[in-house]
């Protein structure tokens, strides 16, 4: 999508690298580059054109081509582009898009789900914080933190808690298909 509380993290146990394969497929899912045209509804909408920024409050939806960004509030920073002629500040393309509050990102093939979410063309990254979980058919991985790049398609899930036996670690539960791999491996 174009527009679309974090503590401290835990090191990933290596048992938790095939969520990050989970992961993955919801960062090819993220179309970056689209022209598809996003229609974006909500209670209500706010322009700030001092900052750049437009803030849609209240059930906000934004949807381009199949996937689809809810959350009860989506905020949209531009670019700062200087003044216009008219004296007004001008404002360029989306730079960074916040969400929060039940933020769902939603794909024909995945949903991912987190209390927050940012972002960041600048930093090529998508994080998603706050009881996250990502399902891609019957296969679930779940953490405190996805951090997923998006021009290489890496992915991190992190927890806020360590060590073994403790609840709150990083998991993931993934069914094998019928030809042997993983339901939530990345296909080419």
């Amino acid at each position: 999508m174009t527009r679309g509380k974090a503590g401290r993290s835990a090191p990933i146990a290596s048992a938790v690298v095939l969520a990050a394969g989970l992961a993955t497929s919801a960062a090819a899912q993220v179309d970056t580059k689209s022209k598809a045209p996003i229609d974006i509804t909500a209670n209500q909408a706010e322009v700030i054109n001092s900052k750049c920024v437009t803030i849609w409050r209240g059930s906000a939806e934004a949807l381009q081509g199949t996937s689809r960004l809810r959350a009860e509030t989506i905020s949209v920073f531009a670019h700062p582009k200087g003044t216009g002629a008219d004296g007004q500040p001008s404002c360029g393309g989306a730079d960074r898009i916040v969400a929060d509050g039940q933020v769902y990102y939603v794909t024909p093939q995945q949903i991912a789900h987190g209390d927050h979410a940012v972002y960041s063309q600048a930093a090529d990254q998508i994080v998603i914080t706050g009881h996250v979980v990502v399902v891609q058919g019957a296969d679930v991985a779940r953490g405190d933190r996805l951090t997923i790049k998006v021009s290489t398609r890496e992915a991190k899930m992190e927890a806020n808690v360590s060590g073994p036996g403790r609840a709150g670690r990083v998991r993931g539960v993934f069914y094998p298909d019928q030809g042997g791999e993983s339901a939530g491996s990345a296909k080419p």
